[in-house]
């Protein structure tokens, strides 16, 4: 009778931890309404149809965003079905300067080089951006001549650019920054859940989820 309660007992305990293993998985941990939030209406997809596009929605002055930076950058190797943007978010006028700092370093095709500078000018040299001189004389500082700043600050494929971000803030309903799209349909951000660490997490099971779904739709299409 001892060996049957025995028995019993450690069978109740195989399935208590394996039902631990179950509560630990994304898809049961992660909620809607809570870690993370439908975006609707959805919006279109702006990158490559077969793959999961992510949207970093972010904000220069932000120090949340400048922690984030490096480790988004660890989080998106050896992701080749990711479709990556970032976005700078306007959740106010004052937001709008460091957005078209964001644009017209890649109109000038210095991206990849000026998207760091402009945090570490912030966050490291303790500069301000929340006007047309600041911007100008950073991307002078750079290189580029003040006339070339001023087109570019003034041009209306800045400005074009600048109001898109402006109206995707909006869109997708965000409150805060940093703040993560998956496929225009999901928003995930550090303050859904503890830390970024956690968001990456809902980040991970999210993007699974549109890939599963993905699967399921090329094999039984309409």
């Amino acid at each position: 009778m001892k060996r049957v309660c025995r028995l019993s007992w450690f069978v109740l305990l195989v399935l208590a931890c394996g039902q631990s293993v179950f509560a630990g998985s994304g898809e049961d941990r992660f909620h809607e309404g809570a870690q993370y939030q439908r975006i609707d209406p959805p919006l279109p997809l702006t990158g490559h149809e077969n793959k999961v596009e992510v949207v970093e929605m972010f904000f220069y002055a932000c120090p949340h965003c400048n922690e984030l930076e490096p480790k988004m950058q660890r989080w998106l190797k050896d992701k080749p079905y990711i479709d990556f943007h970032r976005m700078p978010a306007i959740v106010g006028p004052s937001w709008a300067d460091q957005a078209r700092a964001y644009y017209m370093a890649g109109e000038l095709g210095r991206l990849d080089e000026l998207h760091p500078l402009l945090f570490k000018a912030i966050h490291e040299d303790g500069k301000q951006m929340y006007n047309e001189y600041a911007v100008i004389d950073f991307f002078v500082n750079h290189g580029v001549t003040r006339e070339k700043a001023l087109e570019l600050y003034y041009s209306n494929e800045i400005l074009e650019a600048v109001n898109d971000a402006r109206i995707k803030t909006i869109k997708y309903g965000l409150r805060g920054v940093p703040a993560v799209i998956v496929n225009g349909k999901y928003k995930t951000a550090p303050y859904f859940v503890h830390n970024q660490e956690e968001m990456f997490e809902v980040l991970d099971s999210l993007v699974e989820k549109e890939r599963k779904q993905k699967t399921v739709a090329d094999k039984f299409p309409e």
